[in-house]
This record gives structure tokens, sequence and C-alpha cells, in this order.
């Protein structure tokens, strides 16, 4: 299921999403004692994050951790890990908790059992999944028809975590490992959120919206889920 929140310029997106996301924070520390949010990297969330940061928020009871990543090291540019360090877990945000995913291991399918168990002891329940979408219908990195897809989408999965290895593209010939949330992980989240920008994604949306194969576009294994709610958060780019 599905809630679709349209908007009509990315500012007004960005102000409403802001005070969504500060406003369940808040409510989540005032009942639990803390807050578990799942973030995503690209490019679309990142004034979004800078927006946050500067939100004066109990931060220091706010855990913050990672849809998915690709496996390289921080210092590496294209690290999810280094962005949110850099975009969010900054001026009032500095203060939040942040576990990423990235471990010793050089090989990201040995990891993921080990990760599992560390992100079930120290994130889980979620309170927020704020995920993004590609133009090739994955989300998270729940690539179409990748290695690992089929594990990180059944029903059954129990690690929290998968890890994925996308196919060869056009426009990545040579794509680098992942790990990502499970399916049945994000799928438990209390709140979903899906954030797109821009009208082809919103094109590619509305093809997710017609039911059909999954391993082609993952990201309706997400919204065509029966039990739970997505919020779409859509806007053209500015």
């Amino acid at each position: 299921m599905w809630e679709l929140h349209e908007y009509k310029n990315q500012s007004a997106l960005l102000n409403n999403l802001t005070v969504r996301i500060s406003d369940l924070l808040c409510k989540q520390i005032q009942q639990g004692g803390k807050a578990s949010i799942a973030l995503s990297g690209g490019s679309t969330p990142k004034t979004l994050y800078q927006q946050l940061s500067g939100q004066s928020l109990p931060w220091q009871s706010v855990i913050i951790s990672l849809v998915d990543e690709r496996w390289v090291a921080e210092v590496n540019a294209s690290s999810n890990a280094r962005f949110i360090k850099n975009t969010l877990i900054q001026n009032q945000a500095a203060r939040a908790i942040f576990i990423g995913m990235k471990t010793s291991h050089r090989d990201v399918f040995a990891a993921a059992e080990s990760l599992s168990n560390i992100l079930e002891r120290h994130t889980l329940p979620l309170d927020l999944v704020l995920l993004g979408m590609g133009l090739d219908g994955h989300t998270a990195s729940l690539f179409p028809d990748a290695k690992g897809l089929t594990e990180a989408l059944s029903d059954t999965c129990r690690p929290v975590c998968c890890a994925i290895q996308p196919q060869p593209s056009a426009d990545d010939a040579n794509p680098t490992a992942r790990m990502t949330l499970s399916l049945n992980t994000i799928l438990s989240a209390s709140v979903r959120i899906l954030y797109i920008s821009g009208a082809a994604k919103r094109d590619v949306l509305e093809q997710a919206f017609i039911p059909g194969s999954v391993t082609d576009m993952p990201v309706r294994a997400v919204l065509h889920d029966s039990q739970t709610m997505t919020e779409i958060y859509y806007a053209p780019d500015d």
C-alpha cells in the first residue's frame, strides 16, 4: 500500500518532510527514550539531511544507520557512511549515534551474518526507513536481477541485511558489491518513506504502481506489500 504526497516544488516538499521526520523522532523519543532510523544515500536527500541537521532535537537519543552501503572504505567518495556524516551528522545532529554497515570483511557475502547480528542488536526495531528509487526500479540496494536479490526479497529471509552484487549495465560495467537491508527488515519499520524527485522518476513510479515482476522492478515489493504503508514524497526537480 502507498500514500502519495505530491508537491509543486522541492522547497515545499523539504519543509513538509523535515517536519514529518522531526515530529516522528520527537514522538518516538518521548515514548521510548530513543529513536532508530535507517537512511539512504544518493543525491536526492542531500538537502533534506542538511536541513534536518540544523533541527533542535534530542539527537543524542537518535540512532542513525544505513539502508544500504557500497562495499568500500569510508574514505571513498561513494561511501554512504561518508555521505551521511558529511550532510546529516553535523550541527545539531552531530550528537546522534551512527552505526555503519562496512566491516573489515573483504567479501561482502562473508560479512552479512555478523553484520546482521550487530544491526539486530543495536538498531532494531527501526522507527523510520527512508528509501530512494533508481530509474531501473531499484530501492535500497535491491537491484533488478542482482546476485543475492532472491534471498533479500524472500519473505522467509531471517538476516537483517543481505549482500548484493548488481549486474553490469551500460552505465556501470563493473558495479561495486553492496550490503542492503532485507525486504523483511524494510517492511518491519514503523514508518517507511520513499523520497523521489524529477519527472523521469515519476514515470518509473507509475510503472511500479502496476503489479508485476519484483525481480525486474524491486521497488514493487515495497509498494505492493498489503500489510504496511509506504509514504511517498515527490516533487519535480527545481
